[in-house]
């Protein structure tokens, strides 16, 4: 009750504050609360973002790290948090997927956050093979796999995961049998790969680079709309098998439910510096990605379409809710 007091309250008073004034309501030490370990893409994102926002707001911007159970032990803090900008999640692909995945969460994806920024799209991932598949490219792995369904097995780094998501869609798109089998992690799922114990998976593109270069496993496929500069001779899927949708990562910030407008579009405009540096289009671009430029509206659109598209894909899957 006493939250949502507090909403209405602010709410109520941002048509009264001048939007210029809003940026002295902030708190003086902004968190940005991230689900994930240190050093991956969702910290590194956060870090940039909260670099930014330190010049353009002049307050103190701390990255906290409270990784563990797919994003959800950093969402559901800040679904609590009071909605003043002090307090915001850098979310990524979980947030929406585990609606698909999970019975109850202890928050709603959509309805208990305010979109601030989607930092970063990843539509890029590899699909590798290794020496048990003896087809030269896709178009010949495809063949086979139409003519003896059952015949690929599949490794999935991660149960639920966006590159599991995507290992549904192919599957499916080609009404595959084969196996598919988990493991904890995509290290050992592309030990399992190397050595020819498992056909194929799907790959992140950084990850796939060194393997490939060194000849350890083929790249069949990239899950992106064009081929890769990075990866010469990798053919996008679509121009082979346009029937497979791509799976696309997301990266963004949000915050509680509830936060004024005006205090939205300047965390906004806080955070898009650091999504315009040479660095962080660098960095996401290695990673099989792009920052594209979207306003908080539309990036609320973006999660509701992204939260329905993985309900669609578990389906496919027949993917049960744990």
């Amino acid at each position: 009750m006493q939250r949502a007091t507090t909403r209405r309250a602010i709410m109520a008073a941002a048509s009264m504050v001048p939007f210029a004034a809003w940026a002295q309501t902030l708190p003086p030490t902004i968190t940005l609360v991230v689900g994930a370990t240190p050093g991956g893409t969702t910290d590194a994102l956060a870090r940039e973002a909260a670099e930014a926002m330190r010049e353009k707001l002049g307050r103190n911007v701390v990255v906290e790290n409270r990784a563990g159970a797919g994003g959800n032990i950093a969402a559901a803090a800040v679904a609590r948090a009071a909605p003043d900008g002090g307090t915001l999640l850098v979310a990524f692909t979980s947030h929406t997927l585990n609606a698909a995945l999970m019975r109850q969460l202890p928050y709603r994806p959509i309805e208990d956050f305010t979109p601030v920024s989607l930092l970063a799209r990843l539509s890029a991932s590899v699909l590798v093979v290794g020496p048990s598949v003896r087809e030269a490219d896709l178009a010949a792995f495809i063949a086979t796999a139409r003519a003896a369904p059952d015949r690929y097995s599949f490794a999935v780094g991660g149960v639920g995961s966006s590159l599991h998501m995507q290992t549904v869609l192919f599957r499916s798109a080609l009404r595959l049998t084969g196996p598919e089998i988990p493991h904890r992690g995509t290290a050992p799922a592309l030990v399992d790969v190397v050595g020819g114990h498992v056909d194929a998976m799907f790959v992140p593109l950084d990850v796939a680079g060194p393997l490939l270069r060194e000849g350890r496993v083929r790249g069949l496929a990239v899950t992106s709309t064009e081929p890769l500069a990075a990866l010469p001779g990798v053919p996008a899927l679509g121009s082979v098998a346009p029937e497979v949708r791509p799976a696309v990562a997301w990266f963004g910030v949000l915050g509680p439910a509830g936060m004024a407008p005006p205090v939205v579009a300047l965390l906004h405009d806080a955070i898009a510096p650091a999504l315009a540096s040479p660095r962080t289009i660098q960095r996401v671009a290695d990673a099989g990605g792009d920052v594209p430029a979207m306003s908080p509206a539309g990036f609320g659109e973006f999660l509701a379409r992204d939260m329905a598209q993985w309900i669609e894909i578990a389906r496919l899957g027949n993917i049960q809710p744990q």
